[in-house]
């Protein structure tokens, strides 16, 4: 089996916002986050699109979402058999993703959709993904631009 490689944005100044934001997650929320990434991201890639886990959004800018926690996804999708603890924490969240190259995937920014599930401040998240999204594909063509004129 081939799995997809998961890369973090790193945007002008050097900064990983989505690291930055997994950084800023609980315990049981990151462990969530972590374990949706490995078992079903990194597996599955783009084939999620065909799932409850993955919604395009346009210009190659995708909304993977978790909702559940950690041992519920290792159930689903591993041979583990933990059961679940009591979880008082509501899981929602949302990471947005670009699939490119030979089976990459870009993590370019992640909210808690539970912490403001407002329609607007939804939009006002996806913006910033797509603009990340659209400062890293001018980034890529300078780079390629510059790798051609050195031949």
């Amino acid at each position: 089996m081939t799995f997809w490689t998961a890369e973090l944005y790193e945007d002008a100044g050097g900064k990983t916002p989505v690291k930055i934001w997994f950084d800023d997650l609980s315990e049981v929320k990151f462990a969530a986050m972590d374990t949706a990434i490995r078992q079903v991201l990194q597996v599955q890639g783009i084939d999620l699109a065909r799932t409850h886990w993955l919604t395009p959004l346009g210009e190659g800018l995708w909304e993977f979402r978790v909702r559940d926690t950690a041992a519920e996804i290792l159930r689903m999708y591993s041979d583990a058999h933990e059961e679940p603890g009591r979880n008082p924490e509501k899981i929602l969240l949302r990471l947005f993703v670009h699939f490119y190259g030979q089976r990459i995937v870009l993590l370019l920014h992640g909210y808690d959709k539970s912490a403001n599930d407002a329609a607007r401040n939804q939009q006002r998240e996806i913006s910033l993904a797509g603009k990340r999204l659209k400062a890293w594909k001018l980034d890529e063509a300078r780079k390629a631009k510059q790798s051609r004129g050195q031949r």
